[in-house]
């Protein structure tokens, strides 16, 4: 799968990264699944998501093909607090809004 750059510009948006969370089941996960998904993404454990760990980890699962600039694009939408890093909080968050 490759859902980079779907729309034609040259930014990863919300609504691609959105497509991409909606790939895996469609069914809204529990709080604990959530969870888990987070701290797939949380490599180092200190409790974020920064853009390098979101780069790391889908190119592992080669689940994107993304650099860590695109991978700041993604995030940007739903880092309330403008560290350049998802908390869990805002990991939520942005789950809820992928299965409104």
């Amino acid at each position: 799968m490759n859902f980079c750059n779907q729309n034609g510009d040259k930014n990863i948006d919300e609504v691609e990264l959105v497509d991409v969370f909606d790939s895996f089941d469609g069914t809204e996960p529990s709080l604990e699944e959530v969870k888990e998904a987070f701290d797939v993404f949380d490599e180092n454990g200190d409790g974020y998501i920064d853009a390098n760990e979101l780069e790391k980890v889908n190119s592992k699962m080669r689940f994107l093909e993304l650099s860590v600039l695109d991978c700041q694009r993604m995030i940007a939408p739903f880092d309330e607090n403008r560290d350049g890093r998802i908390k869990f909080g805002e990991f939520v968050k942005l789950m809820e809004h992928i299965f409104q």
